[in-house]
């Protein structure tokens, strides 16, 4: 079943930041498996992200093997200390139904 997995970042979070991790992933070329949708945008001074994974499993999976590691090369290249406490906290809804665009 499909998921919708919320998040938002930490204060020191930017989109400029979640942009370079996205090109060091490729994630345009190279689309994560099980990813539905990736969205991510800023609202009230915060950066936000909305994705649909095709299970909680996937996403998991996407985060050990390609963002913490992307994550982690973006942050050293800017000299940006990440987070000990671990990725930020998510909310995760299943999804009743996907309808994808052409």
């Amino acid at each position: 079943m499909a998921v919708m997995m919320r998040q938002t970042m930490p204060a020191e979070g930017s989109l400029e930041m979640l942009d370079a991790v996205t090109e060091e992933m490729d994630a345009h070329s190279d689309p994560p498996a099980g990813m539905i949708v990736h969205t991510h945008y800023e609202e009230g001074g915060q950066i936000h992200i909305m994705d649909v994974w095709e299970s909680v499993e996937a996403y998991q999976r996407f985060a050990e093997d390609r963002l913490g590691p992307a994550m982690q090369t973006v942050a050293a290249r800017r000299g940006v200390e990440l987070p000990q406490g671990g990725p930020p906290e998510y909310t995760v809804t299943d999804v009743h139904a996907v309808v994808r665009g052409r």
